[in-house]
């Protein structure tokens, strides 16, 4: 029986405790506290629950590619022998994965399961710039120039900072606002 059977059939005795002993002597007590107890061990058993770990994207993206390697029911242990030999100094991540606490991270993570960690983003204000129709922000566009543009959803005006990092070092000097999602 895994956690969450335990978890249902608890439920169903603490439902079962309020009918059973509706007609008890000493006013339902027994079953308010059996109930009570119920209520308890779920919640003990909802702490033992592992948690799914958070990633950053990029490591996501090293169990994505071990499960198109090996085919997607794979066993942990094959995602961590892949990441181990695939992935190596050239990669921009390594150092992430030399680190002993993300080995063991990774290792939670390809047992427990994962969420990839949202990832900041910003909006870099031309300070000063305001036109009839607002603020204007650094944008990108698809052949990768720079210009300025009130805020428009289907531009490139947010950046992560990996992206900041590759633009001109005057613009990582400007004020940067937060995206909120």
């Amino acid at each position: 029986m895994d956690i969450e059977e335990v978890k249902e059939e608890l439920t169903k005795r603490m439902a079962e405790a309020h009918s059973d002993y509706i007609e008890d002597p000493v006013g339902g007590e027994y079953a308010d506290g059996y109930a009570s107890g119920c209520e308890y061990a779920i919640k003990l058993l909802e702490n033992l629950q592992e948690k799914k770990v958070v990633i950053p994207k990029f490591v996501a993206d090293w169990i994505e590619e071990a499960k198109e390697h090996y085919g997607s029911e794979i066993d942990p242990l094959k995602i961590i022998y892949w990441t181990g030999d695939y992935i190596n100094d050239t990669d921009s991540h390594y150092e992430w994965l030399e680190n002993i606490y993300n080995q063991k991270l990774l290792l939670n993570t390809v047992i427990n399961g994962y969420e990839v960690k949202k990832e900041s983003k910003y909006r870099i204000k031309l300070p000063g710039l305001a036109g009839r129709n607002g603020q204007q922000y650094i944008s990108k566009s698809a052949d990768g120039k720079l210009f300025s543009c009130a805020r428009r959803d289907y531009l490139q005006q947010e950046f992560t900072n990996n992206e900041l990092k590759q633009l001109p070092d005057w613009v990582r000097r400007l004020e940067l606002e937060e995206v909120e999602d």
